[in-house]
């Protein structure tokens, strides 16, 4: 075959697409199963190795192996310039080669000339679409004679080695899928933060870790002031975007190991880690300053404001986390009074109970 028509249907994008879905092109990527089966048709066929090989544009890799006792099966795989499998993928049929010296077109391939590949015999790793992966394979390293009970075998066997490959994709696909339901489960689909249920979740944990380390920590419960206002007047996307620009506030103030929640409406919660109550004037002060330097961006329909609250656990004092959000919700309805007194002092006109509604759309 043509060597720019061998690279193009390499290159195949459907074919790319399935092996990048079998999870094994990493770099020494193996499987024990697969590792079984190339031992098994090595010695099935009385050969010194068998490979299970997928090949992209680039390389062959080597999930599967036996008895390649060197630098290629060291690193499981090699460079095309060292595949014969590549003929095989390309091709998408079997490869039979008795005598390698005795093919011009291939016995300059460096599987030959450096890993002494005398004999070569592969069949396609096809998946259950007929896009070929690669190959199943057995080499030697003197001239053998491959009869057509070999290709039956080779053929019986890179059917199985194709029923694993699938099953891991189909396994780990499945593990993707539930790991995704478990984050939308526990996650917020507006802002991306953790929603009630995995905000108490997570400072659960939390707690039980400070009951251990005897270390302070601090829940801080947020209210977004005039909410209502802005969904009346604006919209429920004006809203959703203020939700949306809470949350961003909030998530770069908050450290690594902090928690962030939206729990639900206009509700907010972040629990700091490793903290006390002192840590919390600076952190709305931070806070204050974000809000402000948001509100003083050009064109804005709305102001962000916020009242705060927060609790603090103390190894000296414990407090279930029932305990400590009561107390920052009461702290913080004590703050929306107090701004909105301060407001009312310089004619400020009231703003309507925002905890009345939620965002219907958010």
């Amino acid at each position: 075959m043509d060597p720019d028509e061998l690279q193009q249907r390499l290159a195949s994008p459907a074919r790319l697409a399935a092996l990048r879905a079998t999870g094994l092109l990493d770099p020494g990527t193996q499987s024990e199963v697969l590792d079984r089966l190339a031992r098994l048709t090595a010695r099935v066929l009385g050969v010194p190795s068998a490979l299970v090989t997928l090949v992209d544009t680039e390389a062959q890799h080597f999930p599967g192996l036996y008895g390649l006792d060197n630098w290629a099966g060291a690193q499981r795989g090699t460079p095309l310039s060292y595949s014969f499998c590549q003929y095989v993928a390309g091709q998408n049929a079997a490869l039979i080669v008795d005598d390698v010296a005795a093919e011009p077109h291939l016995r300059h391939n460096r599987a030959h000339t450096e890993l002494d590949v005398a004999a070569y015999a592969g069949v396609p790793l096809r998946n259950s679409s007929g896009e070929c992966l690669g190959a199943v394979c057995a080499v030697n390293t003197v001239p053998v004679h491959w009869t057509p009970e070999v290709v039956e075998i080779l053929e019986d066997l890179a059917r199985a080695a194709t029923a694993e490959i699938e099953l891991r994709s189909a396994v780990r696909e499945l593990a993707e899928a539930q790991e995704q339901l478990q984050r939308l489960a526990l996650h917020d689909p507006l802002t991306q933060l953790l929603n009630r249920r995995g905000f108490a979740e997570a400072c659960r944990q939390h707690l039980a870790l400070a009951q251990r380390s005897f270390t302070p920590f601090t829940l801080l419960v947020l209210d977004l002031d005039a909410f209502k206002g802005i969904n009346d007047t604006l919209g429920h996307d004006a809203g959703d975007a203020a939700l949306t620009e809470m949350a961003d506030i909030l998530r770069d103030l908050a450290r690594d190991s902090d928690l962030v929640g939206r729990l639900g409406g206009d509700e907010f919660a972040v629990l700091l880690t490793g903290t006390s109550e002192r840590f919390v004037s600076t952190f709305r002060a931070r806070l204050d300053a974000a809000l402000e330097r948001r509100n003083g961006e050009p064109d804005r329909a709305y102001a962000l404001k916020a009242s705060v609250g927060s609790a603090t656990w103390l190894p000296e004092y414990p407090a279930s986390m029932a305990t400590l959000h009561r107390l920052a919700d009461e702290a913080m309805y004590a703050d929306k009074r107090a701004r909105q007194q301060a407001a009312d002092a310089e004619g400020t006109p009231r703003a309507a109970d925002d905890r009345s509604a939620l965002n219907g759309s958010a």
